[in-house]
């Protein structure tokens, strides 16, 4: 019997994402705003040019030109920008469920993001030959030129860049360890990681690790890049996601997380992932169930 997959224009074109951009960090204040990276779609993110970081959970990475840097939709991630340099990039971003549906024996097209500890492994550094090859393969999948084949052509396009992917972090060396924070940031990090569903108030935590509060907004923002605030809130969704991605109910969530009530639970969630926590649930249910 033949394996039909049948892929409604309308959703493809929206479940391909690809932007280009080439600018000075200062013609592009958006890359300033503190607010970090938590969505449902899988990212690729190629730096070509300029000097930048990324905050990826509880590290800081600096990335060098003709780098390439993946995220699964778990890993909080925000862009730092270390100079005034010129700063050009290429971002991908894809629907994983369009992905998961060309599985086949032995490669799975979402391995590279899924099959790594989180917030590791996220980068890889590229040649000049391997970024030149990444290049040519955005170039295909950016050219849209309205014709009735150029869905199916971006999706041909969108499977390469997997499949080319996959052998780079397949065949890279071993991560680097990323530098270090400094101590105090580095363990208000674990305080938050490891109490997500306690009492994260700034006074509790710069008790608990006996930091004058206002030092502690102060050199967590100056380190990150974001905001205490910012970073504990990003940290319970994505928990919050994971946990109901395992099949928890959403009120057993809200209590492990630390929303204190299910109206906070819902609005912070869908404020981040776009839609409510039930409406999450579900969508993970039926994709699982595609698959």
């Amino acid at each position: 019997m033949e394996l039909m997959i049948v892929i409604e224009r309308a959703e493809l074109e929206k479940d391909i994402v690809f932007t280009s951009k080439n600018s000075l960090p200062s013609e592009h204040k958006p890359l300033y705003n503190d607010q970090p990276q938590l969505h449902d779609w899988y990212e690729l993110f190629f730096v070509k040019a300029g000097e930048v970081s990324w905050f990826i959970e509880n590290e800081m990475y600096p990335i060098a030109p003709y780098s390439l840097t993946i995220f699964n939709s778990q890993e909080i991630h925000k862009l730092h920008i270390r100079s005034n340099k010129r700063f050009e990039r290429m971002k991908l971003l894809f629907n994983p469920a369009l992905a998961r549906q060309f599985r086949v024996d032995g490669f799975d097209p979402l391995s590279c993001f899924d099959e790594r500890p989180k917030g590791k492994g996220n980068t890889v550094a590229l040649s000049m030959q391997q970024g030149q090859e990444l290049l040519d393969l955005f170039k295909k999948i950016a050219a849209a030129d309205g014709q009735p084949e150029t869905p199916l052509a971006k999706l041909i396009a969108l499977m390469d860049i997997l499949v080319f992917t996959n052998r780079l972090y397949r065949n890279s060396p071993e991560a680097r360890e990323a530098p270090a924070i400094p101590n105090k940031v580095a363990d208000v990090m674990s305080y938050v990681s490891e109490r997500l569903g306690e009492d994260l108030s700034l006074d509790a935590i710069s008790s608990a690790l006996d930091i004058n509060r206002f030092y502690l907004c102060r050199i967590f923002k100056k380190e990150t890049g974001s905001t205490l605030h910012n970073y504990i809130l990003y940290k319970r969704i994505s928990e919050a996601k994971k946990l109901l991605h395992d099949g928890l109910k959403t009120s057993q969530v809200c209590a492990m997380c630390g929303f204190g009530s299910m109206a906070r639970f819902a609005a912070s969630f869908r404020n981040i992932a776009g839609q409510t926590p039930a409406a999450y649930a579900k969508a993970v249910l039926e994709a699982e169930k595609r698959s």
